[in-house]
């Protein structure tokens, strides 16, 4: 485990310089979340190893990675945090886990899932995961079986969740809404002609960013009624890079709502005011595709994962 400076990097103004680089993981790294607090990081890939990281604010503490959560058979392909010590998994092996990671212990495994686990979400003690199979799944961590399970016809890519509503996307190009109570689908409105390879809901809940397969990211309001003649999907935003079949690329509000980042394959990271849809932000901190992007909860700081098997801290 390693960190090392972004070159030509400033001081920051919380991390210890406005660039680190965390070098852990023997693959690329599919997905990485801070936690509520902020002052920790949690990531996971192809080495089916989940490694945890504190917030790197003193150079001469020692290195930020404290914990490695191992259990999987597959890919990490999605974490999501439950509580500032708690973790849910996503991974290939079709399953997903309730972790403890003060202690490093698997709470809970679900195992209802028949293919691979793309992503899962989690909100108000519910998990909730997409996968191969095109089945959404609700899950109670104190619970040993689903909640809940919505059966689609086609896999499943991504997934975000409020507290009444799932908001599930795949390879058909819908992006679908069900009510968590009547279990019933709310509204379905086609975003893209290509897939939805990821879903974030703001954090006022009103909208979810959108990202397709070839690149293209409009943001969704998830109204359940909209007034006659007003599309539900909004306008594309400028300068969104193509991707290709090969990577579920995601994006992130960050946590005022005000700015959206998006990895690619080219392999830059990119960040637009969510309500101008303009570009303020175009980076160049990986070798390979960037694949996922988070913000921190209070601070300007963005965390990104790369196929290049790091993650960067990167002060905004």
């Amino acid at each position: 485990m390693s960190t090392h400076l972004v070159k030509n990097g400033g001081l920051g103004n919380v991390l210890y310089n406005e660039a680190i680089v965390f070098s852990g993981h023997e693959g690329a790294v599919l997905t990485a979340q801070f936690s509520p607090s902020g002052d920790n990081i949690a990531s996971g890939g192809m080495d089916r190893d989940i490694l945890l990281w504190k917030l790197p604010i003193d150079p001469e503490e020692e290195l930020p990675n404290y914990g490695v959560l191992q259990g999987h058979k597959g890919a990490i392909t999605s974490l999501r945090w439950t509580l500032e010590y708690g973790l849910l998994s996503g991974s290939s092996d079709t399953t997903v886990a309730f972790w403890d990671a003060e202690t490093g212990t698997k709470k809970r495994v679900g195992k209802s899932h028949s293919a691979i686990v793309n992503d899962c979400a989690y909100k108000s003690q519910l998990g909730f995961s997409v996968g191969d199979d095109g089945d959404a799944i609700v899950w109670d961590e104190r619970e040993k079986n689903e909640v809940h399970k919505f059966q689609l016809e086609y896999p499943l890519l991504a997934c975000e969740a409020s507290q009444d509503t799932i908001y599930v996307s795949g390879i058909d190009s819908y992006i679908r809404a069900y009510d968590l109570k009547t279990r019933k689908l709310a509204w379905k409105t086609q975003a893209f002609q290509a897939p939805t390879t990821s879903l974030a809901l703001s954090h006022d809940g009103n909208m979810l960013a959108a990202r397709s397969m070839d690149g293209e990211i409009r943001l969704v309001s998830t109204k359940s009624l909209m007034t006659e003649g007003i599309s539900r999907v909004g306008k594309a935003y400028d300068g969104s890079v193509g991707g290709s079949q090969k990577h579920l690329v995601r994006v992130a509000f960050s946590a005022d709502d005000s700015l959206l980042g998006l990895g690619s394959e080219d392999p830059t990271t990119v960040v637009w005011g969510s309500a101008s849809r303009r570009m303020v932000h175009k980076l160049n901190d990986h070798g390979k595709a960037v694949l996922d992007v988070d913000f921190h909860p209070t601070e300007k700081i963005m965390l990104t994962a790369s196929a290049d098997s790091t993650l960067v801290l990167r002060e905004l």
